[in-house]
């Protein structure tokens, strides 16, 4: 018997900061004893960047050419390093109650992507690229360029487990993560980024989100739902905790990490 899976869709392409805020309320939502929740959308353009990122001297530079190449600088949710995403990136992240440790989570989402890869032409395989951008072990691949990667946010009760499919557009990708890594003093190969459509010609978005809900939709049942009022409130009082450009204004606060866990690539 598949378990219910509330889906939300809405997203706010026109605020980057604030569409991540909300991923940060309904990760906070589950905490709190709610249900599961996948959130599935087409971000606005913008560089996400992690924690670690933001100790570099020249993060605050890397913020504003992101900004100046018309990417918003938004902090993750997850861990990771610095990526990039717009409109033709499929971005997904699911809030659970921790039932599993964050290996045992990174091999279930990877697999659902790699099978949803699959359902569009696309042969992935799960490893580091060297070279790539937000490096890491849950990274996929194919043809020679990174498509997508994982990262994840561990809370007391509650996780999100956050994925990010590059399916068309990866020159922007690319135009702007160049800038942005030397700002940063970060050495990589900017070749490694790709998108399904070099690998498959002619997929789009809307093939790659059908493909993930039908790929979902064997384990669960998937129940679409809109953003409460309530989520939406709670997110902009979150909104200044995503926005790099504050965040640059201020030093780093913690160096040691704390109590959450964010790990990614």
């Amino acid at each position: 018997m598949r378990r219910p899976l509330t889906v939300l869709t809405a997203s706010v392409p026109e605020d980057p900061v604030l569409d991540t805020a909300l991923s940060s309320a309904v990760l906070e939502g589950v905490v709190l004893g709610g249900p599961p929740v996948l959130r599935l959308w087409a971000p606005g353009p913008g560089v996400s960047f992690g924690r670690l990122d933001r100790l570099l001297p020249g993060f605050p530079t890397a913020v504003g050419t992101a900004r100046a190449a018309g990417f918003a600088a938004v902090m993750r949710v997850g861990g990771g390093r610095t990526a990039a995403a717009h409109e033709g990136a499929l971005v997904f992240g699911l809030a659970a109650p921790v039932a599993e440790d964050t290996t045992r989570r990174f091999e279930t989402m990877a697999g659902v992507l790699r099978r949803t890869l699959a359902r569009v032409g696309v042969d992935a395989q799960r490893g580091e690229l060297p070279g790539e951008y937000c490096p890491g072990a849950w990274s996929l691949h194919a043809g020679g360029v990174k498509l997508a990667g994982l990262a994840q946010r561990v809370r007391l009760r509650a996780a999100w487990t956050e994925g990010l499919l590059l399916v068309q557009g990866s020159d922007r990708v690319r135009d702007v993560l160049v800038p942005v890594h030397k700002a940063l003093g970060l050495s990589w190969e900017p070749r490694t980024v790709g998108a399904a459509e070099d690998i498959v010609p002619g997929v789009t978005w809307q093939d790659a989100a059908q493909a993930l809900r039908a790929e979902l939709a064997t384990r669960y049942e998937l129940l679409d739902a809109d953003i409460a009022p309530s989520t939406l409130a709670f997110a902009r009082s979150l909104r200044e905790r995503h926005d790099a450009v504050v965040q640059a204004e201020r030093p780093p606060a913690d160096k040691a990490g704390g109590t959450r866990r964010a790990r990614g690539g």
